[in-house]
């Protein structure tokens, strides 16, 4: 039976994909049909291209050291130093400052920037020249369907799956205008069991929102409805896997890449920590019970 992932989007904390990965590969245990989602869908594949962990943490840090994604301003995204009273209130600026922006343009960063990025990245690289089977997710915000990449330009499917609302710009293919995939399915386990994986591992990103303090404004009582409305979601779609890994993200923000080091081990210690787990769901005698589960 069939062994799949289906890697979560979550921005910069997706660098802990690469940690379970490693120790997957480590133990013997190889995925023949890989899904990602955003983050997910840049590390998925590069990993499937090369059918192996081997660089892709330095693949990694090639790109978030290269002056593209310097220039992609992610860091005004965060504060440094959450306790600081200045950052705080740099923060709170720049968050007004940016979606005031956003009324005058398409997202934070520019298409060309985006563009060289990719392309960079996947060159003219297609899903024929794969090493392992991969898929990854959009949304078309004209028609509202959900478009699933299984062969075309690796550069253009990421790309399209990378795309954050008002942060990366929309990739426009014919009449279509495409999105991040994870606006509707933000850990493609369906998408990777279509593609043939008949036993799936979820790496997931999210979690629980907490909140300490009271909102004080409209839109931010309308943020903390959206973050549950997006987790009851990810529950849902989750209920289909096999086996769930959530890395402990939790202190790292989204638009901070530099600490890879230390997202790669969180995603490692996931995975050793579920190590049994994992060995469990891929091993014969579960997938003996699943198909008599399925009969019955």
């Amino acid at each position: 039976m069939s062994f799949g992932i289906a890697l979560g989007g979550g921005g910069a904390k997706g660098l802990a994909h690469i940690g379970i990965l490693e120790v997957l590969e480590e133990n013997d245990i190889k995925p023949k049909f890989v899904a990602g989602t955003s983050i997910g869908s840049l590390i998925g594949a590069i990993y499937c291209l090369n059918g192996s962990t081997k660089h892709l943490k330095q693949k990694a840090k090639q790109m978030i050291k290269s002056e593209e994604f310097k220039n992609f301003g992610l860091d005004e995204f965060y504060a440094d130093d959450d306790d600081n009273i200045f950052e705080r209130f740099k923060k709170e600026v720049f968050e007004k400052f940016y979606f005031g922006r956003l009324f005058f343009k398409k997202s934070h960063i520019k298409t060309e920037a985006a563009k060289k990025l990719f392309n960079d990245l996947f060159n003219n690289k297609t899903f024929s020249d794969l090493k392992i089977p991969f898929t990854c997710n959009a949304l078309d915000i004209k028609s509202g369907e959900e478009i699933i990449f299984t062969k075309g330009p690796i550069k253009e499917a990421v790309w399209a799956s990378c795309a954050i609302p008002g942060i990366f710009p929309p990739f426009i293919k014919g009449e279509k205008t495409l999105v991040d995939g994870g606006v509707i399915d933000n850990t493609p386990v369906e998408i990777v069991k279509n593609l043939g994986a008949k036993i799936v591992l979820a790496s997931y990103l999210g979690n629980r929102p907490e909140f300490s303090d009271e909102p004080d404004t409209g839109f931010r009582i309308n943020q903390r409805a959206q973050s549950f409305v997006r987790y009851y979601l990810d529950q849902k779609i989750l209920a289909l896997a096999d086996l769930v890994l959530t890395p402990d993200i939790s202190k790292f923000h989204w638009a901070d890449f530099s600490p890879i080091e230390e997202l790669v081990q969180v995603g490692r210690e996931a995975a050793i920590k579920n190590i049994k787990k994992i060995k469990s769901i891929t091993s014969f005698w579960y997938r003996v019970k699943k198909i008599l589960s399925t009969k019955s």
